[in-house]
């Protein structure tokens, strides 16, 4: 990938996925009153990885690796963050999907 080409990918995760970091974040965790990304990179095996952190706090921060088309759930974290999961998603992959969320909202 030339650096146009990373240019222009990052571009388009930028517009694309953030929307949808965002919204898997403020869906599964508590008490999120802000999501502050940081940096976009595509690592050597070509997997995009968006960071950030929440509520204004560095130390709360986030690692979302988009494996397929868009990002649904791969999301590394601090301990600080992993703390304000909600109670109902503690269980390991019990997190609701982006895809599980936008078709909730869509039946309401």
């Amino acid at each position: 990938m030339n650096h146009q080409q990373k240019e222009k990918a990052i571009d388009t995760i930028a517009k694309e996925e953030q929307p949808r970091i965002e919204k898997y974040i403020r869906y599964n965790y508590d008490d999120i009153e802000s999501v502050h990304f940081t940096d976009i990179t595509i690592n050597p095996t070509g997997i995009p990885h968006v960071e950030g952190y929440v509520n204004n706090d560095k130390d709360a921060w986030f690692d979302a690796g988009i494996y397929d088309k868009h990002f649904e759930v791969a999301l590394s974290q601090s301990g600080k963050l992993l703390m304000m999961l909600k109670p109902e998603f503690e269980a390991e992959g019990a997190a609701k999907s982006v895809s599980e969320i936008e078709a909730e909202e869509k039946n309401k």
